[in-house]
């Protein structure tokens, strides 16, 4: 059974990661699809820290899935009324020796040890064979942390995905046709087109990271009663690192001339630090509120120059 391996560990829902772990897989160029991956901070910010929401529920105002056409994939969302009725699609997806996507309800899987027999929750994942010698089993693989590889019962298959407990991913078997032409001639044009637009028409402040030194400062000498902050500081510097690191693959595979890319690199490192020594706390108890504001200070500074360089370097060099 060849594994489909995890492409993004920080950024996208449990959905879009498995599609884009898939299409890489299978040999997409599924870089070009992040070019608009730089999200705002200040998106980022209102979802992670006001919200206090998790990673898989962040709504970008760019789906990745709008310009899958381009590299040449179409998605297919089949609603049905129960498995009985989802069985015989994804059967005719396996025999063609392609995939299948369902939401299912967690509630039933032992290896989502948050979820099982304990709470109910919508979950995307793969479905790649199915298995009839002994007992009936589907081989399913979940990018869950850690990532699972194994059979389950067609019992328990079935039961979660009959008893999928949310709108609108009820009940729906999902897969793609692929043309291998445009997969391996991508529409350059049309992706740099959107590059574009979307680039000139970004702004932000980058305060997050002014938002987070007060934050810090504020707390400095005691941050036991402020750890769900913290953490959800934790969970935004992840999407912030992932976000520019997967934004610098768009540019790299463009092979644009830009000292934007080094100073993405530079933004990727910082965020991480700062992520490492927030966990640090988690593990020691312990948070270095100096070393962490003097890499905001920097990221204040160097994100704003990414966006500037990227508009002066390349804007022109779209449009003419």
């Amino acid at each position: 059974m060849r594994k489909i391996p995890r492409y993004d560990e920080d950024f996208y829902n449990c959905a879009e990661g498995h599609y884009v772990s898939y299409w890489k897989s299978i040999g997409v160029p599924v870089e070009y699809l992040c070019h608009s991956a730089f999200e705002h901070s200040q998106s980022i910010y209102e979802h992670f820290i006001v919200n206090q929401s998790d990673r898989w529920k962040f709504y970008t105002k760019r789906p990745m899935i709008e310009d899958i056409h381009f590299v040449g994939l179409q998605i297919h969302k089949i609603r049905v009324d129960s498995f009985k009725e989802a069985e015989p699609i994804i059967v005719e997806q396996l025999n063609k020796g392609d995939i299948a996507l369902l939401f299912i309800n967690g509630y039933y899987y032992k290896h989502r040890v948050s979820t099982y027999m304990q709470k109910h929750e919508a979950h995307c994942m793969f479905v790649t064979e199915l298995n009839e010698k002994d007992e009936k089993k589907w081989f399913i693989q979940d990018h869950a942390q850690p990532d699972f590889y194994n059979y389950y019962t067609d019992e328990v298959v079935r039961n979660s995905f009959d008893d999928n407990p949310s709108e609108p991913f009820v009940k729906t078997v999902i897969y793609f046709d692929i043309d291998l032409d445009r997969v391996q001639n991508p529409d350059v044009k049309g992706i740099e087109d959107k590059f574009k637009l979307w680039l000139n028409d970004f702004e932000d402040d980058f305060s997050i990271y002014q938002k987070a030194i007060q934050f810090l400062t504020e707390n400095s000498s005691d941050f036991s009663q402020v750890e769900e902050t913290l953490e959800s500081y934790l969970n935004a510097f992840f999407f912030l690192s992932s976000s520019r690191m997967l934004f610098n693959r768009y540019l790299n595979v463009m092979d644009y001339q830009t000292e934007a890319k080094i100073l993405l690199e530079e933004s990727v490192e910082l965020n991480d630090r700062i992520r490492k020594l927030i966990t640090n706390y988690k593990i020691f108890g312990k948070i270095s509120v100096l070393k962490i504001s003097e890499c905001c200070s920097k990221l204040l500074e160097l994100e704003p120059r990414i966006i500037e360089t990227l508009k002066k370097d390349l804007l022109v060099t779209v449009n003419h």
